[in-house]
């Protein structure tokens, strides 16, 4: 292990990625965040090294997790080249930090020097509480019992097949000696990587099953920074918060009219042709069918039933339509609405943050809901600074583009392109302008050299036998 080198590892937001670890934005080394950040660790003594860590930055619980299993195998490939790790994340990024956190069990260790890192700062991060549906968590340890079985006969069996084919005894019952190995060396090939294949889904998913709860638990705490009026935690509180009711009191069995007016309809005109039908293709008699007029007179047959039809239609119609609208409306109305509203609110909620698996995600905070967490709400001149900074940043955005978007027979969906891409659209809101900030680096770096110094007067850990 190197002497007194630490690492910190940047790990950007949503919609925030880049192709390279080196340039301008805040996360990659040479950027002006970084640099302050460095100036001030190296004024304490710590030689600190920048290591970004890319993600998709896809508004995605997938590309979340998906970030975070990368992250993870980063963090275990870093432990033993730093003497210190450290994380610092912004946004989504700070989601995809605290699962690999977990994925590590960090602060979940008795020993803390076998942690895999040691400080995870976040900064205007919207924590989730993920947690996984029941039927998923069913169905997972299901699964884990059947993978773990799986790995516990298939060893037994590919012997007991391989024994039997190397011996002779045929246990396969196959023609020879030569064909039951093969057999038996293709069945070791085939089934072996799926039995490691299961293991490993297993693994995962007994891993979101068992997700530590609200941090009691860990040793260790997330360094939460962020502005009281960060408009992404402020969003998605906001949409969280909402009383979304995609199907009104009521609305289910007005919405049975269209449908109980057309099978109505449709009932009248089947019972009115169905009969002169019969008479037409002369299967009257098949079904048994007479009529009061002379059975010699088949188009007096014909009009008498049409005309009978026509008479008992309203009736027909009446019955079949509050039938229709009691029964099913009614029913719809009673029995589905409620688990339609949750369904549909949970899709619209999920939209905005990013759910588009079997997990759930709900809770939103600027605090972390799996491990203990110190938060440092920005105050003072530098909050004011970022929020003038916005408002100023916002109503130049506004005027760029007022009269392209609010003019008559403007191409607003032009405008609406050019201004969801403008460079100033970050510049005009404060979650995307921690970094300009001289005091939100030095707080991260007193944090960082805080730990360091911690950890370097921290027990050793215990010789192993």
């Amino acid at each position: 292990m190197s002497e007194g080198k630490v690492a910190i590892v940047t790990v950007h937001g949503t919609g925030d990625t880049a192709e390279s670890a080196d340039g301008a934005k805040w996360f990659q080394r040479g950027s002006t965040f970084t640099q302050r950040l460095l100036q001030h660790l190296s004024a304490q003594g710590i030689n600190g090294e920048i290591i970004p860590h890319l993600w998709s930055g896809a508004n995605s619980a997938w590309d979340r997790e998906r970030g975070a299993n990368k992250l993870a195998a980063r963090l275990r490939g870093l432990y033993k080249d730093y003497d210190t790790i450290h994380v610092v994340a912004h946004s989504h990024g700070g989601n995809v930090a605290n699962d690999a956190a977990v994925l590590l069990k960090w602060g979940l260790r008795r020993n803390a020097a076998r942690e895999k890192f040691d400080s995870l700062t976040t900064v205007g991060t919207p924590f989730f509480n993920v947690r996984t549906g029941t039927p998923q968590r069913f169905a997972g340890i299901l699964f884990l019992i059947i993978a773990w079985a799986s790995a516990v006969v298939f060893p037994l069996l590919a012997a007991l097949l391989l024994w039997g084919a190397i011996t002779g005894e045929n246990l396969m019952e196959m023609g020879s000696q030569q064909e039951e190995l093969m057999a038996t060396f293709v069945y070791i090939l085939v089934v072996g990587p799926c039995v490691l294949f299961m293991l490993n889904m297993s693994r995962q998913g007994i891993r979101r099953i068992l997700r530590p709860k609200t941090g009691g638990r860990t040793q260790t705490s997330v360094f939460s920074i962020w502005h009281q009026n960060d408009e992404a935690i402020a969003f998605l509180q906001r949409v969280e918060a909402l009383n979304l009711e995609p199907f009104p009191r009521g609305s289910m069995f007005r919405g049975s009219r269209g449908a109980a007016i057309a099978i109505g309809v449709l009932t009248v005109l089947l019972i009115g042709l169905a009969n002169p039908l019969l008479y037409a293709l002369n299967m009257a008699d098949w079904f048994d069918f007479n009529s009061t007029i002379a059975d010699d007179d088949v188009a007096s047959n014909i009009v008498a039933v049409t005309v009978m039809s026509l008479l008992l239609a309203p009736a027909i119609f009446t019955i079949v339509y509050l039938t229709y609208r009691f029964l099913i409306g009614g029913a719809q109305e009673v029995g589905m609405r409620g688990a339609m509203n949750r369904y549909v609110g949970g899709v619209l909620r999920g939209v905005a943050m990013g759910r588009d698996g079997d997990q759930l995600l709900f809770n939103v905070a600027p605090r972390s809901h799996t491990h203990m967490t110190q938060e440092l709400v920005l105050g003072g001149e530098c909050a004011r600074r970022m929020q003038d900074g916005a408002n100023a940043s916002a109503g130049q955005l506004i005027d760029k583009y007022r009269w392209a978007l609010f003019s008559v027979g403007g191409d607003s969906s032009a405008s609406l392109t050019s201004l969801t891409t403008d460079a100033m659209t970050w510049e005009s809101l404060i979650h995307t302008t921690y970094f300009d900030q001289p005091e939100v680096a030095a707080a991260i770096g007193d944090h960082i050299a805080r730990t360091v110094r911690e950890t370097a007067h921290s027990p050793a850990p215990a010789p192993t036998a």
